[in-house]
């Protein structure tokens, strides 16, 4: 992924970072264009591996709890089952390459994100959750910003104005991140007490939003600790990438296991009849 230093972006993000009496909360903006680099296209093609060594894996096992006539119903129904919980996602069918590339965008923003940890190793479709309606995610985010203490009128008075700007959100596909297990968050071992992630990808525009707040632990950061806690997050400094529309690479792997995923449709899903 290649981020982009976007000037417009900086008071808000110094603006996320604050303490409260209970807490540091550190948060940020970060926009990456789907643009990849060799290791993302490693990456890419890992999770795709991934994805298919798990729709195997489940395929044998549905077979291996069939019936002995695999030609029944019966077997039929076990199969789909098993298979079911390997394909469905909230990114849509895993069957289908766009879904897939989906999901590779997300953990290589949070690589790109926290260059010190991996979350291609950890991380599973169902750690997300679209949400269907920009409108809440908007109000739940003010929301929590407003029981921080944070007077958003004053201090973020064009937040969302600005993401929109940059990221069209009534064309963005909406998602968050919230992981049952702390350990797989990289502030797991900071004092993590809290933490909203969210994505808003734009597929047209080839670009990823990532908007977070997390609340920390007093505890876990000395005065100088805290001072060193910049915006934003931690892989700021931007490569030059390759880009999906410039050659066939990025395609390819994901292309070459569909002998197994079958045809892409990709569904737009646009969110209809929303105001920003």
């Amino acid at each position: 992924m290649k981020f982009l230093p976007l000037r417009e972006l900086d008071s808000i993000n110094r603006a996320l970072v604050f303490d409260t009496p209970d807490c540091r909360v550190v948060g940020g903006v970060d926009i990456y264009t789907t643009k990849a680099a060799g290791a993302d296209k490693k990456l890419y093609k890992s999770i795709c591996e991934t994805i298919s060594n798990r729709y195997e894996a489940d395929l044998r096992l549905s077979e291996s709890l069939s019936p002995p006539n695999h030609g029944s119903d019966s077997a039929s129904k076990y199969q789909s089952a098993a298979v079911y919980q390997t394909l469905h996602s909230p990114f849509g069918p895993l069957d289908q390459i766009s879904a897939r590339r989906t999901f590779a965008y997300l953990i290589a923003v949070l690589n790109a994100s926290h260059p010190d940890y991996d979350f291609s190793t950890t991380l599973r479709p169902s750690d997300f959750r679209r949400e269907c309606n920009i409108r809440p995610v908007m109000n739940n985010f003010n929301t929590t910003l407003f029981n921080l203490g944070v007077n958003i009128s004053r201090e973020l008075p064009k937040m969302w104005e600005t993401i929109d700007k940059e990221m069209d959100l009534l064309n963005c596909d909406t998602y968050a991140y919230s992981p049952d297990d702390v350990s797989n968050d990289p502030y797991g071992d900071e004092g993590l007490i809290w933490s909203t992630n969210l994505f808003f990808f734009n597929k047209h525009k080839k670009r990823v939003c990532y908007l977070y707040l997390r609340g920390l632990s007093t505890l876990n950061h000395s005065p100088f600790e805290r001072s060193l806690v910049g915006w934003g997050g931690n892989g700021r400094l931007g490569s030059d990438g390759w880009d999906e529309s410039e050659g066939e690479d990025f395609n390819d792997d994901f292309i070459e296991s569909k002998s197994i995923w079958g045809d892409d449709n990709y569904d737009d899903g646009f969110f209809e009849g929303m105001e920003v």
